[in-house]
């Protein structure tokens, strides 16, 4: 009986925040393919502000390829997440990986790099980027910059320790409804 009553917790919870979609499991192409035509959907019943449906479906290819780009290659460690949310104002749209842990000084220098800097230079940053030669070194995350400039720079970060090896890492970012 336990399982049946977490199950109903569970659903009053993404009731209560306006879960569209929550996905987790391995994100191989198929599932990927499969989950972006489902969202797409929803999106499309949601009749929201003309654009705004568009922007959300980019954010959301772009974080998926994020969990790919940053994930553990441990394959016992390659469980992922997403979450998309509507609030009254924004979407939401979190995810969440394994990653190792060696990986995540640089992966926040990154982000922390991206987090600070506003629109036009995050542009320009992002035309930089597609004229240069770019390694893992040198690199900003070209999704990360998209993400950043199509939000209006919306981002949230954290990284959980799991053990020495991993941590999981989570990404959110909000669009706003209202232009």
């Amino acid at each position: 009986m336990t399982q049946v009553s977490t199950a109903y917790e569970v659903y009053q919870f993404m009731s209560a925040k306006n879960i569209l979609v929550a996905f987790t499991g391995h994100f191989d192409h198929l599932v990927t393919t499969s989950l972006l035509r489902n969202i797409k959907n929803k999106l499309k019943d949601l009749q929201s502000i003309t654009g705004i449906d568009k922007k959300v479906y980019n954010i959301l290819v772009e974080s998926i390829e994020n969990i790919s780009k940053y994930s553990s290659k441990n394959t016992k460690h390659n469980i992922a997440m997403l979450l998309l949310c509507k609030g009254e104002k924004n979407f939401t749209i979190i995810t969440g990986n394994h990653v190792l842990n060696k990986d995540v000084p640089a992966l926040k220098e990154r982000l922390d790099k991206v987090i600070k800097l506003g629109q036009e230079d995050l542009k320009k940053l992002y035309r930089e980027q597609m004229l240069s030669k770019r390694t893992d070194e040198n690199s900003a995350g070209l999704g990360i910059i998209d993400i950043a400039i199509k939000s209006k720079n919306q981002i949230k970060y954290d990284f959980k320790p799991l053990n020495e090896q991993t941590s999981f890492y989570l990404f959110q970012t909000e669009i706003n409804i209202q232009k």
